[in-house]
């Protein structure tokens, strides 16, 4: 393979890997500072609102796994009421509020989508041509001199992209007064495995609420 197929083979690879990325970022955040505690909350009920069940288990599995490595006792929604998902089996306001009093949970993280789109953009033609130049029509007398020119020139139609936006929202509501103290507002763009979303949504909100509300030494 001539250097200019190298060259080209790499440039192809970086463009597919930028494709393939599922940028996760945190847009808004906001701490209420005359309602939360001084103290740190020392357990947490964790609920995922979403109908995806495979979703829910992994946003409430990775959200316990990194409260529990802070320290704090984690109940799942998924563990205390079984598999929810539509609207018509999610427990009542009441029903979860007396399990969090039962449980004597300090804290409610809740997690869910507020908003989904999809953008469809167009992404004009172009042709790229590796080494800067076109090969010359001298070169068409063999296939050797054709084909390490000539390979160096790639043509791209036209075409539609369509972008899947997420916008995810994260509450922490005081356990016993039910007040909102943490909010986090995310959004996603074109999220693929699950459990890697997962992780990285876990990470996110964890280093958020840090940068909130820093761990007294």
């Amino acid at each position: 393979m001539t250097q200019k197929l190298v060259f080209a083979a790499a440039v192809t690879l970086v463009v597919a890997l930028g494709a393939c990325s599922t940028p996760m970022t945190i847009v808004a955040s906001w701490i209420n500072a005359e309602e939360i505690k001084p103290d740190p909350y020392k357990s947490v009920f964790i609920i995922a609102l979403t109908g995806n069940l495979d979703v829910k288990k992994a946003i409430e599995n990775d959200l316990a796994a990194a409260a529990e490595a802070k320290g704090l006792k984690t109940y799942k929604s998924i563990s205390v009421f079984g598999p929810f998902s539509g609207k018509e089996s999610i427990p009542a306001k009441d029903i979860i509020s007396r399990k969090v009093a039962e449980l004597g949970c300090e804290a409610i993280f809740t997690v869910a989508l507020v908003n989904k789109e999809e953008v469809t953009t167009y992404v004009p033609p172009s042709t790229v041509v590796v080494g800067g130049y076109y090969p010359s029509y001298g070169y068409y007398g063999s296939f050797g001199g054709y084909y390490n020119n000539y390979a160096a020139v790639y043509y791209d139609p036209g075409y539609y992209s369509v972008d899947k936006k997420y916008t995810i929202e994260s509450n922490i509501y005081d356990g016993k007064s039910e007040k909102l103290v943490i909010s986090i507002e995310s959004k996603a763009v074109n999220p693929g495995d699950i459990q890697k979303a997962s992780k990285e949504y876990t990470a996110l909100l964890a280093g958020e609420i840090a940068r909130l509300r820093p761990m007294k030494k």
